[in-house]
């Protein structure tokens, strides 16, 4: 674990370093740079220099008074200055961290930008069945901007549902409460992102059992900006850590070669 102001992040250098770009892995809600535990190891032995953030009040990274009352510029705000130290990166974000990665990939410092299982600017509806049938029971911490996080029945169902009982045991170990302020915000008004300021190369990945950004959305993400698509089988929405995952990131990995050379 490294320090860059009072951000923690974990960071995995190669042995031989192969690129000459970093990396940066912005992890989602509920989770930590944990979630790249695997994704950083891969990366390094791929020859790159490999970092994941953990945002503010997210283990002891930037500590505040009220993590409810956080907003989404507070962690687009924790990105920005990791890459003004780092230099310029190819930002891979997952879930909320990905629509970090994509209004990242709107400003300079990013060499390339990708979005996995990712959550979607304005103008993409998200939400089915599956997250809406229930959400009522968090509506309070979201409106009230109080930290939350899912119930462990309702994180197997849409998030965990490919993980074997020891994954998702070590998973809802590790979870920690997030901000209702940003889940309000996901949900009901998310940020605008402007596709044309996104100049870099990007790249979106979609998991075929993914229950709570599927793969219908991530197609659409990946039409308002010309990116890359992805599709993984047999995978849901933390593809990260589910079994198989070194399949999912030599795609990723590839596509990041092409996309700095």
């Amino acid at each position: 674990m490294e320090q860059i102001d009072d951000l923690l992040l974990d960071h995995q250098v190669p042995s031989i370093r192969k690129q000459a770009t970093p990396i940066l892995f912005v992890h989602g809600m509920w989770g930590g740079s944990w979630c790249f535990a695997n994704y950083l190891r891969g990366a390094a032995d791929d020859g790159w220099e490999a970092w994941a953030i953990n945002l503010r009040g997210h283990g002891q990274s930037r500590p505040v008074p009220d993590l409810g009352a956080v907003a989404l510029d507070d962690y687009v705000r924790d990105v920005a200055d990791v890459l003004a130290k780092i230099g310029p990166a190819v930002v891979i974000g997952h879930s909320m961290g990905g629509l970090l990665a994509q209004i990242a990939a709107t400003r300079i410092g990013v060499r390339a930008a990708a979005f996995l299982a990712t959550a979607a600017p304005r103008g993409i509806v998200v939400l089915r069945w599956p997250a809406l049938s229930r959400m009522p029971r968090y509506l309070g911490a979201m409106l009230g901007g109080r930290p939350f996080q899912p119930t462990d029945a309702d994180a197997i169902a849409l998030l965990l549902n490919r993980m074997t009982p020891a994954q998702r045991a070590e998973v809802l170990r590790r979870a920690v409460p997030d901000s209702g302020r940003v889940a309000r915000a996901l949900a009901f008004r998310p940020p605008v992102v402007d596709a044309a300021r996104v100049r870099c190369p990007t790249l979106v990945v979609g998991a075929a059992d993914d229950a709570i950004t599927p793969p219908d959305v991530q197609r659409r993400i990946a039409k308002r900006y010309g990116a890359e698509y992805l599709e993984v089988e047999g995978h849901g929405h933390m593809f990260l850590l589910e079994d198989g995952w070194e399949a999912p990131l030599e795609g990723v990995l590839a596509w990041a070669r092409r996309a700095t050379s």
